[in-house]
């Protein structure tokens, strides 16, 4: 067990997202990290607004965060619980106490693209990170997508999927490049299905499926794994999801 917080009040959700540094999206969890002024990092996590209306953040440092969370419940009607969870932390990154996520994009390359909206509007440390972004994005967002064709070259190539190993590499540094690359995680869940690493497979189809909730591949390759390791359940579950997608997505057009 973990420990997630819980914000419950009249005021919850408009003061999550003058803290948060993604927005919050209603049934949908997000990845965001909560700053100080000067970019150090106070916590990395995972958001959710359930379809019960409650605000959840998932954090590995929940303790430390609803501290500094406590700090700026001035005149909102709002709280902060602290609560128990059985919720998979590992898609969360690790930091030093105190580190700036700036420093932590240069160890871990698309760190900003994972937990940063830059499209939000005010948040704390935003000014910092948006000038560290202007500088050098675009060229990490371009060698994530050579790391991705350079990958399914490869893939088209090979006789053997014993021989995809090169690709597979590839693809992890396309994604630590650029963490919102949804056809770098396709193609990675693909390639390791193929070597018959399912859990591994479905680990990085959900990863997508955070990212991008409606990507309907997600929903039909995690259909796929899951009847593959024999969970039946699973696999129904996200086959309907993914017809759901396709359905929406033929109203559109």
């Amino acid at each position: 067990m973990t420990q997630a917080l819980k914000i419950t009040g009249p005021d919850a959700l408009e003061f999550l997202k003058r803290q948060a540094s993604n927005d919050i999206k209603k049934a949908e969890k997000v990845f965001a990290s909560f700053l100080k002024p000067k970019g150090e990092i106070v916590s990395l996590t995972v958001i959710e607004l359930n379809a019960a209306g409650e605000l959840i953040v998932y954090s590995k440092n929940a303790d430390k965060l609803a501290e500094h969370l406590n700090k700026f419940l001035i005149i909102e009607d709002a709280a902060i619980e602290t609560v128990e969870t059985k919720e998979d932390l590992s898609a969360l990154d690790d930091f030093e106490e105190e580190q700036s996520i700036v420093k932590l994009e240069q160890v871990k390359p698309g760190i900003l693209d994972k937990y940063i909206s830059f499209s939000k509007g005010c948040f704390p440390g935003q000014e910092v990170v948006s000038k560290f972004k202007n500088l050098g994005m675009k060229k990490r967002e371009e060698r994530s997508q050579k790391y991705t064709d350079e990958a399914l070259e490869i893939f088209a190539a090979v006789k053997d999927f014993s021989e995809l190993d090169p690709a597979i590499e590839l693809l992890r540094k396309a994604l630590k490049e650029n963490p919102k690359n949804e056809d770098a995680y396709e193609s990675l869940g693909v390639m390791l299905a193929k070597q018959k690493k399912f859990d591994e497979a479905i680990k990085v189809m959900h990863q997508l499926e955070m990212i991008n909730p409606k990507n309907q591949m997600a929903q039909m390759n995690l259909s796929i794994f899951y009847m593959q390791i024999g969970n039946k359940e699973k696999a129904e579950e996200h086959k309907a999801q993914g017809t759901v997608i396709q359905f929406e997505q033929a109203l559109k057009s």
